[in-house]
């Protein structure tokens, strides 16, 4: 249970943690990182906003007579006429998103052909009144390609060039071919503003020419049409464009030919019940003629001028039943005529006439049904993307036909219900015939034509009447949606200077504090002196700057007032106040890894103790790769290994270091063995020990690295103390670790870390102080002079 908590403490030993105080003084300190970020981007953002191509907007509205959401009154004789005023608005967001009507803009307007006046760094947009001269394309319609020509104005025409091909002296008015494209160019009055622009580009223009299909889905991406509500029939359209004023040219011939095409719609079905209100005047004209030669032939053979008292009174009476059978019989004459013509153009349905004057609900719903559907059919099949298997086709086709069968069931149903009227009328005309038999037969034979006269001259003027109401109905015809905001400008959108400069400040902050961010999650070495003490469960007993030159290997002397010498004499008093009442004289020196400082430690360590008159000695058993002998520059063939195999005495080995007085002395590594380990481990060693114990005062043991090879841990034994020598900058995170596991190991055994190299990377440089006084480092050789 005891080793599962410290193994818990050491896995929350080893979790990062994040100090705010400790990345404010960071990036305090790389300001200039941030500065220059900073000045990048805001080049970057201005030279943007300089030279790209301003974007702009223009925006209209529309409301559209929607049935479900009350967009207007209904007119009664449209509504006679099968004619409905009313569309829904998300069918009609449909049309005007469509591909077709697009296409007829981009036609009429020239959409697909771009104007650009030559600039610096970027050209400028034209349009309209902009340009000195009009372009037509006279083949756009077959043009699959794309195009770019230079245009220069020259006195009586223009140059043309398109790569190595080059049009000189082009007439006005004139047909010529170049691309593929047939073209005319004609002079154009320009605006007093278009006028500085040529003169600012001296006439000099750029002309893109795209096929009308690209134009037309360019142009249909950027448009932008919504609803405003749910409960609303008004429609929002807004697009994007280089030039505000072609963006505007958009929007309004977008909704003038939408206008136009659903008024040509209004005005079909009408034109085709002015049609046949028109043949059926003819019939009836025909059978009216009739009617008054049979009244003046009677009279002429009969010699009658006059009818009786008795006669003109009865004729009175019948006037009533004789307005109700032209009624019924007009009635049932329509209905005739409307089956008729749903038998005839049964397989090509077409738009079915109005009812015109017969009050049948059903009847009227089913003809405006039809009328919708069949044009409804007639404008997808206008859409050259829809092919005749289309599944919409299709559809809308199965249901006219279906319309049509429930529409032709509805005028028999009618026609019988007419036919049984009119018997109805008929008995009791008989029984009027009846009386009149007591009447002279002339007369019953004048009122009987008179009567046929009438009906005729009803239905004729009731007929006339609806074909002038028809008339009426097709001059007044109006679009459907009415335009409550018309097509404006609302300006530059984008690119938006505010938002560019935001991002800049954004982006010129961010991107440093990301690289630093960045540095650190893939950093793993170790860092500064609150980093050790945070990770580690080994006490952190003192600091070491970094020197960036270095010229002898004792930084510390009698004289040295250095940052790095005081911290090697508050690293030697804090050794002693380790000892808890006990002198502190064996000093284990290790670390992780070579290259982070441990002979540097040991052999100034050991100066600091010989001036204080401690007779000290450095023992480099470091018997793999030795360095102290080297950087003290003593060259010795015998040594430790020579001592320990009883080939030499300890006295004959050790080496004065005159620059102390006697009182250090550095006990050489001698020749490698090939056994270290087992070397160590033999009796000879402690006895070693026992007789450096006896001649100095203080030993300073210089060890392998304990993260490489077992010596070090062999010789603490013979040790106070051990100090773990790690780098800044230089040695593995893993240290954290394994110094955890070697403290929890052997916890009785005195175990301190000595951070050196502080203040290399400028990271590592808040809280110490250390910069301002130099740094040293260690190069290849530690203490060879860095060129």
């Amino acid at each position: 249970m005891k080793d599962q908590d410290i193994y818990s403490e050491d896995v929350h030993l080893a979790e990062e943690d994040f100090d705010i105080k400790r990345w404010i003084f960071r990036v305090s300190r790389s300001w200039y990182w941030f500065a220059g970020s900073l000045f990048i981007c805001f080049l970057g953002a201005w030279l943007y906003l300089r030279y790209t191509n301003p974007i702009y907007r223009a925006v209209a509205s529309v409301m559209i007579k929607d049935e479900k959401k009350g967009g207007d009154v209904d007119n009664s004789l449209l509504k006679e006429l099968g004619v409905s005023a009313n569309k829904l608005v998300e069918n009609e967001i449909e049309v005007l998103k469509s591909y077709d009507l697009m296409e007829e803009v981009v036609k009429r307007e020239k959409l697909n052909i771009f104007f650009f006046a030559e600039g610096r760094i970027r050209d400028i947009p034209l349009f309209d009144h902009e340009v000195p001269f009009q372009l037509d394309i006279l083949n756009q319609d077959s043009i699959v390609n794309y195009a770019e020509w230079a245009v220069m104005i020259v006195a009586g025409g223009i140059d043309i060039s398109s790569g190595t091909k080059k049009l000189t002296a082009v007439k006005y008015g004139e047909t010529y071919t170049l691309d593929g494209f047939r073209f005319k160019v004609f002079p154009k009055d320009i605006s007093q503003n278009s006028g500085k622009i040529q003169q600012a580009f001296n006439g000099a223009y750029f002309i893109k020419i795209i096929p009308v299909v690209a134009a037309t889905s360019s142009y249909s991406g950027k448009l932008v049409i919504g609803a405003v509500s749910k409960q609303s029939s008004v429609v929002n359209l807004t697009i994007d464009d280089l030039h505000k004023s072609r963006a505007k040219v958009v929007l309004e011939g977008l909704i003038d030919i939408y206008n136009r095409q659903g008024l040509d719609d209004k005005n079909k079905v009408t034109a085709n019940t002015i049609d046949f209100l028109s043949e059926r005047l003819r019939a009836v004209a025909v059978d009216l003629q009739g009617v008054e030669g049979d009244v003046e032939r009677f009279k002429s053979k009969n010699q009658i001028t006059d009818i009786s008292s008795d006669a003109q009174q009865f004729m009175e009476m019948t006037k009533d039943i004789d307005m109700q059978r032209a009624e019924s019989q007009t009635r049932l004459n329509i209905v005739s005529a409307l089956e008729t013509d749903l038998l005839v153009n049964q397989e090509n349905a077409g738009l079915v006439p109005s009812t015109l004057g017969i009050q049948e609900v059903s009847l009227a719903s089913l003809v405006e049904r039809h009328n919708s559907l069949v044009l409804e059919k007639e404008r997808v099949e206008k859409n050259k993307e829809i092919g005749p298997q289309n599944p919409l086709l299709i559809d809308l086709q199965q249901q006219v036909q279906e319309t049509r069968k429930k529409l032709l069931a509805n005028v028999r149903n009618l026609k019988q219900a007419y036919q049984i009227t009119l018997n109805d009328i008929a008995r009791k005309d008989e029984q009027l015939r009846g009386r009149l038999r007591n009447i002279p037969q002339l007369e019953q034979k004048l009122v009987e034509i008179k009567r046929n006269h009438n009906v005729e001259e009803q239905l004729y003027a009731f007929l006339l009447q609806k074909r002038e109401e028809a008339a009426v109905t097709l001059a007044s015809n109006i679009p459907d949606s009415r335009t409550i905001v018309r097509a404006r400008e609302v300006g530059q959108v984008a690119p938006t200077s505010k938002v560019i400069w935001i991002v800049a400040i954004l982006i010129g902050l961010f991107t440093p504090l990301i690289v630093m961010l960045i540095r650190d999650f893939f950093n793993n070495k170790v860092g500064d002196a609150s980093e050790v003490g945070r990770k580690t469960r080994v006490p952190l007993l003192g600091v070491i700057s970094h020197i960036s030159r270095i010229k002898s290997a004792f930084i510390i002397t009698a004289k040295s007032r250095s940052v790095v010498a005081e911290q090697i004499r508050t690293l030697r008093t804090a050794i002693g106040f380790t000892g808890k009442g006990k002198d502190v004289k064996r000093i284990l020196v290790s670390s992780s890894q070579p290259g982070d400082g441990k002979s540097f430690i040991s052999i100034n360590l050991a100066a600091s103790y010989a001036l204080l008159g401690k007779k000290t000695v450095i023992v480099e058993l470091d018997l793999r790769k030795p360095h102290v002998g080297k950087y003290l520059g003593i060259v010795s063939k015998q040594g430790i290994s020579a001592v320990l195999a009883g080939k030499e005495k300890l006295e004959s080995v050790l080496v004065d270091i005159p620059e102390f007085g006697g009182n250090l002395s550095l006990l050489p590594a001698g020749y490698l063995p090939p056994n270290p380990a087992e070397l160590i481990s033999t009796v000879q060693m402690e006895m070693l020990f026992k007789s450096l114990s006896e001649l100095f005062d203080y030993i300073i043991i210089d060890t392998p690295p304990f993260g490489l090879v077992t010596d070090a841990v062999l010789l603490q034994q013979y040790a106070d103390i051990t100090l773990a020598v790690v780098r800044q900058a230089h040695t593995n995170k893993e240290v954290y670790a394994e110094l955890n596991q070697r403290s929890r190991q052997k916890p009785e055994h005195p175990l301190y870390t000595v951070l050196n190299g502080v203040g290399w990377k400028r990271r590592y440089q808040q809280g110490y102080g250390y910069g301002k006084y130099g740094h040293y480092g260690y190069g290849k050789g530690y203490f060879e002079e860095e060129k």
